[in-house]
């Protein structure tokens, strides 16, 4: 075997790997606009007959709005301000809201961990506590906190803890044990264990309990906003349905939709800084 036989192998290695990797990324890609592509078709394709069909009067303009009324609904707000308010308002609410019962449900489905006694002990009640619909506590959160900010911030919150409550506390038991008995055989504290192996075994559960929270934190914030409220998209979209106009309806859940996106893609960048810090 000559020297230049075995100083090819490992460029001919290198250049089908290379090859293979460009193939998969080129595929990926692919994959990826040709979704995109046919997503924005599919919207495309439903707002033109939508419109098309009321412009025809096929489709009742007074029940059904179109698309065009829902943009110039959208465009005189903003320009007036009220869109920036409305958004602005249940934005805070579900921001806030969020963290206290998300994040703190999350600490606190952690912090069980210590006690399986506890956690055993509390178990109905947290079973019970999240059976109750947040329609039927909203009432009596707006007379016990009033009708501003706090009252929508307490709904949003009790919205979102039993999930991430729950959800943190499997992850939490569901910690390797061999792992556990590992540390303690090192002499490491039940603190030492907790951080060091608890609360990073628990995390794709905690983060799997944040996504899960944000279409709730963002419908308690409109449930609030629907029982008493003077701004929001909420309290936008309850207006337009009290005076029958269906295209202020329809451009506060637009508004809704495009918040949900937002705090979607928000989680998401979040769960990856996690993720990528908990690799290195």
């Amino acid at each position: 075997m000559t020297m230049n036989s075995v100083s090819t192998r490992p460029t001919v290695a290198a250049t089908a790997n290379r090859s293979s990797r460009e193939t998969f990324f080129r595929s990926a890609n692919a994959r990826r606009y040709t979704l995109l592509f046919l997503q924005v078709a599919i919207v495309v394709l439903l707002l033109g007959g939508w419109e098309l069909g009321v412009r025809s009067g096929n489709i009742n303009a007074f029940l059904f709005s179109s698309p065009s009324q829902v943009w110039e609904v959208l465009v005189q707000r903003f320009q007036s301000g009220e869109m920036v308010t409305d958004v602005r308002v249940t934005a805070v609410e579900t921001l806030v809201g969020f963290a206290v019962g998300a994040i703190g449900g999350s600490v606190l489905g952690l912090l069980l961990w210590y006690s399986r006694f506890i956690s055993d002990l509390a178990a109905p009640f947290i079973a019970a506590i999240g059976s109750i619909p947040v329609l039927a506590i909203a009432p009596m959160t707006i007379i016990w906190f009033g009708t501003e900010m706090l009252s929508k911030v307490v709904i949003v919150a009790f919205s979102c803890v039993v999930v991430s409550l729950t959800t943190s506390y499997k992850g939490a038991m569901r910690t390797d044990p061999d792992l556990i008995n590992l540390l303690r055989s090192f002499n490491a504290g039940r603190g030492t264990i907790f951080f060091k192996l608890v609360v990073p075994s628990a995390m794709l559960w905690v983060l799997s309990g944040l996504r899960l929270n944000v279409g709730f934190a963002l419908v308690g914030a409109i449930v609030g906003e629907y029982i008493s409220s003077d701004s929001g998209v909420g309290h936008m979209i309850l207006l337009g349905s009290s005076n029958f106009g269906m295209n202020i309806v329809l451009a506060g859940i637009v508004l809704v939709m495009l918040m949900m996106l937002f705090f979607n893609a928000l989680v998401a960048f979040i769960e990856r800084l996690i993720l990528s810090w908990d690799r290195k």
